[in-house]
């Protein structure tokens, strides 16, 4: 199922429908309703070919080509007999609401929506991508390897996406464009060994072109209105858009400290490709063609310095100790920002390059990769993170409005602020226990001892930080990330057995996840605001975290994430300032 296709994503688990059930009006229409979601059909297509040639012992080269091709259809599907065919009761018959599709209203059972509202998605894009490569490599003598290649990538994005509701038309919108954007790269590499040593010593090229043409304006245009009849195409200048050629250089060096250990260290420059939203969308209101949302083809690539130190050290010569640090600076990102006239009739967001973020931790890994019985790894990494943007996340026309804007606390803290560093460790561990292939008697001309594995995979992710004013809506300047959920546990296992029957390999094999049946919270159950605030207040927050919040907090040591055990009972809890008023409740606490 699909909701607003394109906007809000394609549903392929529960858990994304459950997410878009949270908090919403009309809860109950959505989960009885077989068509609130119109459904989505995402057909994939992929073809390639690869040719390798070998020049000399020391010399070969690769080329590929491949052609990749996405194509959705979201529309309604089936829609609603309105016969009244059913008899319920004393012969009151009615149709088969709520099932089927009705782009109508329709009478239904008191606040339960019957329709309007509904599958009103639509999505018709194909996007087709042309990808062309070649790699050579060469052993120039006993201490360089050099290596070198390019790709050419060559795109059809013709998307074509929206929301439709001939009754609900307000805040409905269409994005709609055809465009060729085209991307190239170019890399010579040179991996020297000397003594042990090994580096490697590169640089990438990227060339990147979204085609075509954009719009010459500024900021608050009336073009973007939808009061004028004329489209952006006759109203704006065409210019065309820019041709952008980046410099990425790498660099790994590697080197032995003793014979069971060694130290290295990695640098390098990463450039990504911006999605096709953020380089050719209009988002325009289907009622009165109002601009509400726009991208910029000219924007520079997003760029990503990652620098990384670790060692190496054999244990037992059954064991690899792995430690590492690593830091990640990243700048250009898109965010968008809003632009907003004086009259209001402008007011759009725009995909901007002003948001950074810095990502720096480290890592512990303890790994056996040989074995007869056992094998596997364990993972600890300890991460946090800073972002941040440069300038306004809003922009008024009006000097009066931005200088309100400009100077609240709230927006201060929010837009320019650092985000203070949020501590994210996780933990992994993938162990295989297994019997070897010829391990036990054999019965039949089968081993039924040989050849089992169990495989275990278990993860630890430390509960996430956010801010929780205390509910009502209200914002307090200065507060931030002073609430933790619990802490995220789960185990998977693989069961399989390997069998060889009349000269072909037979596996059977068994997976369970969620081995232990841990009851994972989310927020995916409440109605509405109301109930979310609650249930916050409901929990024994640590002693200090209240002392902001405008709700009685009685300390104790719970988290988001907890909650009342099955089977007992509920026991209200009425929260009062002074010991005089006690008396007056009926359960005081």
């Amino acid at each position: 199922n699909n909701n607003n296709a394109g906007l809000a994503g394609v549903y392929t688990t529960p858990q994304s429908i459950a997410a878009n059930l949270n908090q919403v009006s009309y809860i109950d229409a959505r989960i009885f309703a077989m068509d609130y979601w119109a459904p989505t059909v995402i057909t994939r297509t992929m073809a390639g070919a690869r040719f390798t040639h070998v020049l000399s012992p020391e010399t070969f080269y690769e080329v590929s080509s491949s052609v990749f091709r996405t194509a959705y259809d979201t529309n309604p599907g089936r829609g609603r007999d309105n016969t009244r065919r059913y008899v319920f009761g004393n012969a009151d018959s009615v149709d088969e609401a709520p099932f089927g599709f009705q782009p109508a209203p329709s009478t239904g059972i008191d606040g339960l929506r019957m329709s309007v509202g509904f599958s009103n998605s639509r999505d018709t894009s194909r996007v087709t991508v042309w990808t062309n490569r070649f790699d050579i490599s060469s052993q120039v003598d006993r201490y360089d390897q050099v290596k070198a290649g390019a790709e050419f990538v060559y795109v059809d994005n013709n998307v074509n996406y929206g929301s439709v509701d001939i009754f609900l038309p307000s805040g409905r919108s269409r994005s709609s464009w055809h465009t060729f954007p085209k991307r190239a790269a170019a890399y010579i590499q040179d991996k020297i060994e000397f003594e042990g040593m090994v580096a490697n010593i590169g640089v990438r090229f990227d060339y990147s072109y979204a085609g075509g043409y954009w719009y010459e304006y500024n900021p608050y245009d009336k073009a973007f209105t939808g009061d004028l009849s004329l489209g952006l195409d006759t109203l704006l200048v065409h210019v065309p858009t820019k041709k952008r050629v980046t410099v990425s250089p790498r660099l790994g060096v590697s080197f032995p400290v003793t014979e069971d250990s060694k130290l290295y260290f990695n640098y390098g420059h990463f450039r990504s490709m911006p999605t096709p939203e953020n380089l050719f969308l209009i988002r325009r209101y289907s009622d009165n063609n109002q601009v509400t949302r726009l991208a910029d083809p000219n924007a520079p690539l997003p760029k990503t310095v990652q620098y990384e130190l670790g060692y190496d050290q054999n244990l037992f010569d059954q064991f690899l100790l792995h430690l590492a640090g690593y830091y990640k600076d990243v700048t250009d990102e898109p965010t968008l920002t809003e632009y907003i006239s004086k009259d209001k009739k402008v007011d759009y967001s725009k995909t901007t390059p002003t948001f950074y973020e810095d990502i720096r931790g480290f890592e512990i890994s303890l790994t056996k990769n040989r074995g007869d019985w056992i094998t596997g790894f364990i993972n600890y990494t300890y991460e946090v993170s800073s972002s941040g943007r440069f300038g306004w996340s809003v922009y008024y026309q009006n000097p009066f409005q931005q200088f309100q804007y400009e100077t609240d606390p709230y927006n201060i803290e929010n837009d320019l602020y650092q985000s203070k560093p949020v501590p994210a460790p996780y933990a992994r561990a993938n162990v295989s226990l297994f019997t070897p292939p010829d391990y036990g008697p054999a019965l039949g001309g089968l081993k039924p001892l040989a050849d089992w594995r169990l495989n275990l995979l278990g993860n630890w992710q430390a509960g996430s930080y956010f801010t929780w004013a205390g509910g009502g809506g209200t914002a307090i300047a200065g507060l931030k990330n002073n609430v933790q959920w619990r802490d995220y546990y789960n185990l998977d296992l693989r069961l399989s057995k390997a069998l060889k029957i009349a000269g072909v390999n037979v596996e059977f094999f068994m997976d369970m996840t969620n081995v232990l049946n841990t009851k994972h919270f989310t927020t995916y159950g409440f109605k509405d605001g109301n109930d979310y605030s609650a249930y916050m207040r409901s929990l024994h927050l640590p002693a200090g975290i209240g002392d902001r919040l405008s709700y009685g907090n009685i300390p104790g040591d719970d988290r988001p994430g907890d909650y009342r055990n099955f089977g007992v009972e509920f026991v209200p809890i009425v929260y009062k300032t002074n010991a005089d008023a006690l008396s007056q409740d009926r359960n005081p606490v």
